[in-house]
């Protein structure tokens, strides 16, 4: 089984795939001014509403660890670790940036992306579309399919508030935790892969507003034992790992 490494050709329509869950959260959601007023934010407002990159000024670049961690490499590929940079280059209107995106250094290096007029970090497109494909590579299934059960996830996400480490000090941040295709109605095709679980973390306190992006595959049927985990974390975290 080959897995391939993250690509960024495809940022604007995986980010496209997540727009869906707020496009059907706009239209399904009966009471919005009463969710507002509870005062606890949606997952699909934190993930895809958010402007994370207006305080984010020219010249700056955000530095991300790509981590890739299996149980067997003959069956789930090598494990490896290698880099990810977000250089924000001008200013635009409403908040938003050009930016350039570099995933991954030396052979494993992808083309370097340039893109224009955005405001959504684009490093949460790289981690959705590596999602969804590690999720097919081991499961199976039609990936437009699977790309919409992922984002219909979204939807229903888990939302918690948490502190983090960044840089030695505590910040405020937020957990969105979600199971997308775990009672799907194709559930029993899934290879028993389905319990698939994927943990975006951000906070407005750190620039690009992305902590961490943590997706984790655990295969439940013996004898073999397959695991397998993808995580995207922004350089200065620490200690995430004992808050799993």
């Amino acid at each position: 089984m080959r897995f391939y490494g993250l690509g960024a050709a495809i940022v604007v329509a995986a980010l496209a795939v997540g727009f869906h869950a707020v496009s059907v959260k706009a239209a399904d959601d009966p009471k919005p001014a009463e969710a507002a007023a509870s005062g606890q934010p949606k997952a699909t407002d934190l993930i895809f509403e958010h402007k994370h990159l207006a305080k984010v000024e020219p010249g700056k670049q955000i530095d991300y660890k790509f981590n890739r961690k299996v149980s067997d490499p003959k069956i789930l590929g090598v494990p490896y670790s290698d880099d990810i940079t977000l250089k924000v280059v001008a200013d635009k209107e409403d908040g938003k940036k050009d930016v350039e995106l570099q995933i991954y250094t030396g052979d494993r290096a992808r083309e370097l992306q340039k893109l224009e007029k955005f405001s959504i970090n684009p490093v949460f497109a790289v981690f959705f579309s590596q999602a969804v494909s590690t999720f097919s590579q081991l499961a199976g299934g039609q990936v437009n399919y699977l790309q919409r059960s992922f984002s219909d996830g979204w939807l229903k996400a888990k939302v918690e508030p948490i502190q983090v480490d960044y840089n030695g000090k505590k910040i405020n941040a937020y957990r969105i935790s979600m199971t997308p295709y775990a009672g799907d109605k194709f559930e029993t095709k899934m290879q028993g892969w389905e319990g698939a679980k994927y943990q975006v973390t951000v906070s407005d306190e750190v620039p690009g507003e992305i902590v961490d992006l943590f997706a984790t595959y655990h295969n439940r049927y013996p004898p073999a034992i397959l695991n397998m985990s993808e995580r995207i974390t922004l350089a200065g975290i620490t200690g995430l790992e004992a808050q799993q």
